[in-house]
């Protein structure tokens, strides 16, 4: 697999916080009625003198304009081309996400200049589907349920944004997380790879013991979707929304099993057990492969940067296995991801669907994104495809990666975000730090937490329910 660019959880963490009020208040799609009619064009020449980054390979079809950052993103982009007489995509611009968002949202609020069809990251989704005027289309319309069986379960409801009828998007990747482990130094020190949390604290002591000078992992206060799987995985839902009741948002972000999960952590940073150094750091980005972490409990997507990152000390060998879990029935958990959406301002819409729908449907297209640009599918028959599951990772020692890797993305349920999930993660950020780095109280400063989001949906005219 190809050194990649991180998409994902750490390119959220970046996104500049989108207020709600920017994609209108809740309600009803503004002036469409129930139908969306609003959102459906069908002007198939007005992209006939759209600027493309490609050699469009048929100038007389209609243009479909993207943008979309995904590594190789040209590849696919001819190759969609080559394979489509009637519709060629126009790529106009490779802005990775908090950039691509900022341009997006003016473009909302100047009500032209979006394009046909959008890379959005699932977590960022609800904050263009929501409010009086949602953003995003509903490719129901345009026949997306028929190509349903072909994507993960976890992923689908990803694009549903909480809801059972719309779908908003196409599911293109995902980042399952699994436990990246240092096998060198977990023999050196006669220890055993952990498989529960149990087991970690109990590694981790026990490497600390025996002389090892680093940690048995990281746990980040800026980790966002990280923590939110963390979460998750203990059976705790913190965020609800529904694309389909957009009035409404849920958030239960002090439960016990939260609290749980944090509580967990503080202790293991109080005891040096476990590092509390934010992600997406020079520091970190050294850390990671320097010996400094005996684990890194991560998204798949890491797989790339590891194997084509600097600085990797020497001697160190590679493993992948399952994430730590409190119990046998712990979900399999995700971080990222992100799918093709058309917008409300496509040119022709019907012509969006099926670019957003088609771009990566076929076995080439998705050997070039897994192959090529690092995604993790979220394509059933490439999830389950022998040469994917038997494929051997040199970095890895030859292990075949994708038979641990692969389940975990299978076997994700997919999560509901809010319409104002930056907010959220910088609030949760700032209460990890007090707790991690300050020793706060967990409790208490959870239930703030918890208070300071309600009062920031109502503050935006939603109602909350816990």
């Amino acid at each position: 697999m190809r050194k990649l660019r991180l998409i994902g959880a750490s390119a959220l963490v970046a996104v500049m916080a989108l207020s709600a009020g920017a994609c209108g208040s809740p309600g009803a799609p503004s002036g469409s009625g129930d139908d969306g009619s609003k959102q459906v064009h069908s002007d198939a020449k007005a992209n006939d003198s759209a600027k493309c980054r490609n050699t469009v390979k048929k100038p007389k079809a209609e243009k479909v304009t993207v943008w979309a950052w995904y590594p190789e993103f040209g590849k696919l982009v001819d190759h969609f081309n080559e394979t489509h007489d009637d519709v060629q995509v126009c790529w106009t611009s490779a802005d990775q996400s908090a950039k691509a968002y900022s341009r997006f949202n003016t473009t909302i609020k100047a009500k032209s200049g979006a394009p046909d069809v959008i890379q959005l990251e699932y977590a960022v989704m609800p904050q263009f589907a929501s409010g009086v005027e949602k953003h995003l289309v509903d490719l129901t319309k345009f026949g997306i349920n028929k190509v349903k069986s072909n994507y993960t379960a976890g992923a689908w409801k990803d694009v549903q944004l909480g809801g059972k009828q719309g779908v908003y998007g196409v599911p293109v990747d995902v980042g399952p997380v699994v436990m990246y482990y240092r096998k060198d130094i977990f023999d050196k020190y006669q220890v055993k790879p952990p498989t529960t949390w149990d087991e970690y604290e109990q590694a981790g002591r026990q490497l600390k013991e025996k002389g090892y000078t680093g940690h048995i992992g990281n746990w980040q206060p800026n980790g966002t979707l990280f923590n939110y799987a963390y979460y998750d995985q203990n059976g705790a839902k913190v965020f609800k929304y529904s694309a389909n009741n957009p009035e409404n948002v849920g958030v239960d972000i002090n439960s016990d099993k939260v609290k749980k999960v944090v509580s967990f952590w503080q202790k293991l940073a109080k005891d040096d057990i476990v590092a509390t150094d934010d992600t997406d750091t020079a520091e970190w980005n050294k850390k990671n492969v320097d010996g400094s972490y005996a684990t890194i409990i991560h998204a798949s997507w890491l797989v790339g940067y590891l194997n084509g990152v600097s600085g990797v000390q020497e001697g160190s060998q590679w493993q992948i296995a399952k994430a730590p879990v409190w119990d046998q029935s712990d979900p399999d958990v995700n971080c990222g991801g992100s799918g093709m959406a058309v917008t409300d301002q496509a040119k022709h819409t019907e012509a969006a669907a099926k670019v957003a729908m088609e771009l990566f449907g076929d076995e080439k297209a998705q050997d070039i994104a897994v192959n090529e640009s690092g995604l993790y599918p979220t394509w059933v028959k490439k999830l389950s495809s022998d040469s994917f599951l038997n494929r051997q990772e040199p970095f890895f020692g030859n292990q075949k990666i994708n038979q641990i890797i692969a389940p975990v993305a299978q076997g994700y349920k997919g999560y509901e975000f809010l319409p104002f999930q930056t907010y959220a993660n910088d609030e949760q950020t700032k209460a990890l730090s007090s707790i991690l780095r300050d020793g706060k109280d967990v409790s208490s400063t959870m239930d703030k937490l918890q208070s300071t989001l309600s009062d920031y949906a109502k503050q935006q005219g939603f109602k909350v329910e816990q």
